[in-house]
């Protein structure tokens, strides 16, 4: 058999027409039904509506589909053939109303005011923020160390009381009680000695005590803080401590009563306590860290504050101990009359109703520095205070 060539194959006759094969056609007619189609999608929309697609009332949001309608009409505008292919069924004119060409860009503005076809999409709407969370809030001050321009004035403080840890007369307790934070405390945080200067804009928020503190640091620096946050960072530090009070002397023990704090000669005659008020009255609570009861109980301190929310000489409301002590051979009348005279400019006016509705008027709140109050008491051991008086408007103990 002889073996065929590809030449003797095609020339064979096709039977079957196999290799009848007919020349592509054209689906240019498929592609205009097509655009026709969707062109009348906008037509439909104009007979809703009875405006172009983004052409309704400024303002109002543009949805997805109107958004597709818009870019759809703008593409068909843009291409003169196929402005000719839909002009029998453009019957609202809207390939015909934008045959006017605008003018070329004169300015940056112009050309940035121009619709950008990169950054133009029908679904923009991807740009909207709707569940974004809002910015955290920030608090209206954030307190900052800064160099303490008058530390000289405090480091004679931060000396005394280091020898004061040396000698015993200071202890070093760890923190555990942010109603310890008075004006005058010492505190370690961190590794560093803090020193509280003032108690400034005393408030009650949440139901708790808050001030803004001026502290000032054993390394010469000083800032602004809130109370609770002194507060929160001492708890945080792990070795936050508080320095406890040093004794005033052997007339004024900021000890316990005990046998061992008079000798057998002497005689424990009471107790002189200094607090500061709890009321949760405006009034008395802006004046917190400033206003101080002095007062003196032959009792014990625990017995004469027990009842103090119905006392109206305790302004009818608890109160929190800032200083006490053992008073031993001292008369009581004395010593209540010569501090309360010598305090008399900074006494507190206030006139309060008791139970029964009866007007009283406390005499033994004062508006002071609480240092002032240490320093008198130390110069009434003495005898000095008979040659000093208080001065109202420096807030201070001056000479006569």
């Amino acid at each position: 058999m002889v073996r065929q060539t590809l030449d003797d194959v095609l020339a064979e006759n096709d039977d079957l027409g196999l290799l009848n094969v007919k020349p592509h056609s054209s689906n240019s007619s498929t592609d205009a039904v097509r655009i026709q189609q969707a062109f009348e999608e906008v037509n439909v929309f104009v007979d809703r509506h009875h405006f172009s697609p983004g052409e309704g009332q400024n303002g109002e949001k543009i949805s997805v589909s109107e958004r597709t309608l818009q870019m759809r009409l703008k593409t068909y505008r843009d291409q003169p053939d196929i402005s000719a292919l839909l002009k029998e069924t453009d019957r609202h004119g809207l390939l015909t109303s934008l045959t006017k060409q605008p003018p070329p860009p004169a300015s940056l503005d112009d050309i940035l005011a121009l619709d950008d076809e990169l950054l133009s999409d029908p679904n923009e709407d991807i740009f909207t923020f709707r569940h974004a969370r809002p910015a955290a809030a920030r608090p209206d001050k954030i307190s900052e160390r800064k160099p303490c321009l008058d530390f000289e004035q405090f480091k004679p403080l931060f000396d005394q009381a280091i020898d004061d840890l040396a000698t015993g007369e200071r202890k070093s307790m760890k923190f555990a009680n942010e109603q310890e934070i008075e004006a005058g405390g010492f505190f370690i945080l961190n590794g560093v000695m803090v020193y509280v200067a003032e108690v400034n804009d005393p408030h009650i928020r949440n139901g708790k005590r808050n001030a803004r503190l001026r502290l000032i640091f054993e390394n010469g620096t000083e800032g602004q803080n809130l109370l609770r946050s002194l507060a929160t960072e001492l708890y945080k530090d792990p070795n936050g401590r508080r320095l406890s009070d040093p004794n005033a002397g052997p007339l004024f023990d900021a000890r316990p009563t005990t046998a061992t704090v008079a000798s057998p000669n002497d005689r424990i005659t009471g107790c002189i306590y200094v607090v500061r008020s709890l009321s949760p009255s405006p009034e008395i609570a802006k004046l917190d860290g400033h206003l101080f009861k002095i007062g003196f109980t032959t009792g014990t301190f625990e017995d004469r504050i027990r009842g103090a929310k119905d006392d109206p000489t305790f302004l009818l409301a608890a109160v929190h101990p800032v200083r006490t002590y053992d008073a031993i051979n001292l008369n009581a009348n004395k010593f209540e009359s010569l501090v309360h005279r010598f305090f008399a400019d900074a006494r507190l006016d206030i006139e309060i109703m008791d139970r029964f509705g009866k007007p009283c008027r406390p005499r033994e709140w004062f508006l002071l520095p609480l240092p002032v109050i240490e320093a008198a008491i130390t110069m009434l051991l003495d005898g000095s205070i008979l040659r000093h008086r208080y001065d109202l408007v420096s807030c201070a103990i001056v000479p006569v």
